[in-house]
């Protein structure tokens, strides 16, 4: 038995599958005995009300006073002086009534015993939902109690005894708070939904002019109401108490949250606060011996009661359960009984003395250690550690290797029919591909999932197929159906193709394989161009080879084309003639549209080197470019995709600025609306409109802004991959390697983020790449990178790109080697020099 438990006095459960809440619990002389005995009033969400007054320790059946079945549930119970008489009388809330009674002793009654009657003084019918309620002398009257009743929607109804006096509806009101009164004051307590604690006088209510008849009180019309004033405690309120000590202006505002208790001044200023390590669910304040301090019963959801004097904890015991509303009960000459209501109506009186404990323990049993016992237990125990810990040699391996394999079939050529994209009554060429799953091992999946990602112009018909019980047959066949919309000039012919499945241990896998679209899909043959805005000149080591056998599905014959001359028209308009040298081992491929050169260059480069391949010989193929590299007319294309850029900035600082605009027009309109005294707008209805008007039209702009930006970024991505693609031709010393590192510098993957641009990340990647392994000078390393934030022009970026271009051509390697043995002799340098 431990020194801090509550010692249990009284105790007794108030029926049976009942519910109660912090409301349905008062202690007074509700039935106005002579010897002026405390009873213990509760009601239940049941509506049975229920009188107890302890007289003995342990309790019997003859301490339940009264038991009376309401017709409503009970929502809060107070007791006060609420008719005329002086007296004191019970007050029941009810969701829509509130109802004033007298408990009294049934004199008609004497020869079969002392019984307890309740009679109905009056009833007050509410027009809302009750929630909860509070009695005091408002108005500071004197010898007598009125009653207000708050309900969900945040009215307060007042009555002054049987008859209603008015109604008030509370300013910026969500849900209801707890209502407390404060009579030095004149005022009530209360919380709102943001955290504030907020007091209203009486006077204030009163005088109104809100709701003067019952019809603005039932509507909700008229002016809310100001607070007196209102405290910020940043925490959820559970409960809110008064204690006013022997100085009748020594009153304190006790408010309880769920991590914080707070003690407030009659005019809301924070006297202290206590914060706590537990949620407490009820709290009592209550007269100390020390003057000056007040005394506070804090329980909390772990069955604990915390005595505290004022932020000093005096003492701590726990409960046998976790109570919903705690009080302070005197039985006869004891005072300072804890009575506690927990939510299933088990109701205890107990104390916080200390009881010796009768138990006493046994002695220990003192036994001499067997060292040698010990030493084979622990022997023992280590080999089943050692056998626990040992790795299963049985247990099933999982192979890293898929359990299928994707396998395409190559494309002959296009569709007979085409297909029709959305609404669009164009057909489109298209193709069909056919993809084979072989089983690896005996095996059998439930669903595997094909799923293929093509880009822009490229559309799939259907974009996921799933295959049921694959691996029950030799392969299982899936089709797909990809056509080109020409709706960008399309730069790479590769489609990516991803199977997700689980497998047998329940584990997911994905396998992937990519499919290779045919050209015809790109480009149709067409007669050819003798002139052309953009050319480019390929050299090799080998003869020139007939064009119209490199591209023999492109039937380029029906066109016109010869031997050293063919043509391609692609799906949007653009022509690309091809032409070969006669007495020299040289290509030349011309267009108007500088982008639509990569596909075909870069589809005619691996043609070549396969025809090579076929054929064979001693010397490799040799692909150069001469050059010069087309670089005004890749600068052309980033100045036209930064401008975008730049309108696209434009328009959204713009558009902020309307819509900041709008806002505060619609607080002023606001403001002239909800004014008592109606004003002229000023006009300012017709700037509104404007405003609006003004946030659709920009918003419109930019919507075609973005939508134009995406088709910059696609050119200027084709346009980067064309200029990676001749440089590593045009430079002698760009190995693989370096390609990849200029690819990753350069990269032709260009993106639209708001934060960081495609120019901002190439030119730090290239001012990096000068800085250190193409740097010439140490003057050249000790350069500051540049600031990712957006440039006001392109014009530093292209004279890095040219410098990184030209340095290229002249030898530079990008090799980190080759910057750690600049870096090495320049030290070397400095060291010599300084000796």
């Amino acid at each position: 038995m431990s020194l801090f438990k509550s010692r249990e006095w009284w105790y007794v459960h108030a029926g049976a599958g009942e519910e109660y809440d912090t409301c349905n619990l008062c202690i007074g002389n509700v039935d106005n005995s002579p010897d002026n005995l405390e009873k213990i009033v509760v009601g239940s969400l049941q509506g049975i009300l229920r009188i107890y007054c302890p007289r003995t320790k342990g309790g019997n059946h003859e301490d339940m006073l009264l038991e009376y079945q309401t017709d409503s549930p009970i929502l809060g119970l107070d007791i006060g002086r609420l008719v005329g008489d002086n007296g004191l009388y019970l007050a029941i809330l009810h969701p829509r009534k509130v109802v004033v009674c007298s408990v009294s002793v049934d004199t008609t009654t004497k020869d079969t015993g002392t019984f307890y009657s309740i009679s109905q003084i009056y009833s007050h019918k509410l027009e809302r939902t009750a929630c909860n309620m509070c009695i005091g002398s408002f108005g500071s009257v004197k010898n007598k109690d009125f009653i207000c009743v708050q309900s969900m929607d945040g009215m307060m109804s007042f009555y002054e005894q049987d008859s209603f006096a008015f109604a008030r509806f509370l300013p910026q009101f969500l849900i209801p708070g707890p209502l407390c009164y404060v009579p030095s004051t004149d005022t009530f307590i209360t919380s709102s939904s943001s955290n504030f604690v907020e007091a209203y006088r009486y006077q204030t209510l009163a005088v109104s002019t809100e709701s003067e008849s019952k019809d603005q009180m039932k509507t909700g019309a008229g002016k809310r109401l100001r607070v007196d004033w209102k405290t910020n405690i940043g925490d959820n309120v559970v409960d809110i108490k008064i204690f006013t000590g022997t100085d009748d202006n020594a009153t304190t505002i006790f408010v309880l949250g769920e991590h914080n208790l707070f003690a407030l001044r009659e005019n809301g200023v924070i006297r202290y606060m206590k914060k706590f390590d537990f949620n407490p669910s009820c709290f009592y304040p209550y007269g100390s011996l020390i003057e000056g301090t007040v005394n506070m019963l804090v329980a909390n959801h772990t069955r604990t009661c915390y005595v505290w004097q004022d932020t000093t904890l005096a003492w701590s015991s726990s409960f046998q359960h976790v109570p919903v509303n705690i009080g302070v009960l005197t039985v006869g000459p004891l005072k300072g009984h804890i009575v506690t209501l927990d939510e299933t109506g088990k109701i205890y009186v107990s104390y916080l003395g200390t009881d010796p404990s009768l138990q006493t323990a046994a002695p220990v049993e003192r036994r001499e250690i067997n060292y040698d016992e010990k030493d084979q237990e622990m022997a023992k125990l280590q080999q089943v550690i050692r056998e626990c810990t040992k790795p299963i040699e049985h247990a099933p391996k999982i192979s890293d290797q898929p359990d299928f394999s994707i396998f395409v079939e190559p494309v002959n050529g296009l569709d007979v029919v085409g297909v029709k994209h959305e609404e669009s009554d164009t057909e489109y060429p298209t193709v069909t591909v056919k993809i084979n799953l072989r089983c690896s091992s005996k095996i059998s999946l439930d669903k595997v999932t094909l799923t293929v990602a093509p880009e822009v112009p490229f559309y799939a018909t259907q974009r996921s197929v799933v295959l049921t019980n694959v691996g029950s047959g030799p392969t299982s066949l899936a089709t797909f159906s990809l056509y080109n919309t020409g709706q960008r000039v399309a730069s790479d012919l590769t489609v990516p193709l991803v199977a997700h499945y689980t497998n047998n241990h329940s584990s997911p896998r994905s396998v992937h394989n990519s499919i290779q679209l045919p050209l015809q899909l790109v480009v149709s043959a067409a007669c050819p161009e003798k002139s052309a805005a953009h050319k480019i000149t390929i050299e090799t080591n080998k003869p020139a080879v007939n064009l119209l056998e490199l591209f023999s599905e492109m039937n380029c014959e029906n066109e016109g084309g010869q031997n050293g001359c063919v043509a391609f028209k692609t799906v949007s308009g653009e022509v690309i003639t091809l032409l070969a040298a006669k007495n020299s081992q040289k290509y030349r491929i011309q267009s108007n549209s500088f982008i639509s050169l990569y596909i075909i260059i870069q589809q005619f480069l691996v043609k070549l080197r396969r025809h090579f391949e076929k054929i064979g010989g001693t010397q490799p193929l040799s692909v150069t470019f001469p050059g010069p590299v087309p670089l005004q007319e890749y600068f052309d294309i980033i100045d036209s995709r930064f401008e975008q850029r730049l309108r696209q900035r434009s328009y959204r600082e713009m558009l902020s600025q309307r819509a900041q605009q709008f806002r505060a027009i619609q607080r002023r309109l606001l403001t002239r609306f909800k004014d008592k005294t109606p004003t002229p707008l000023q006009n300012m209805d017709t700037l509104l409109e404007g405003t609006y008007q003004q946030i659709l039209a920009l918003a419109d702009a930019d919507l075609q802004t973005t939508k134009a930006l995406e088709e910059a970024d696609h050119a200027l991505s084709t346009a980067t991959k064309l200029m990676l693609l001749l440089v590593k031709l045009w430079c002698p010393n760009l190995d693989d390697k370096q390609a990849t590192v200029l690819q990753s510098c350069l990269t032709p993957d260009v993106n639209s983020s708001d934060d960081v641009g495609w120019e901002e990340m190439v030119d730090a990647s290239i001012t990096m790449l000068l800085r250190t392994c193409l740097a010439k000078t140490s003057k050249e390393q000790s350069v500051v990178a540049a600031s990712l934030k957006l440039p006001s022009d392109t014009t530093k970026l292209k004279k890095h790109i040219a410098l990184l271009l030209e340095r290229l051509n002249k030898g530079g390697t990008l090799s980190i080697n080759t910057f750690s043995d600049k870096v090495s002799h320049r030290n070397k340098d400095q060291i010599e020099s300084g000796s």
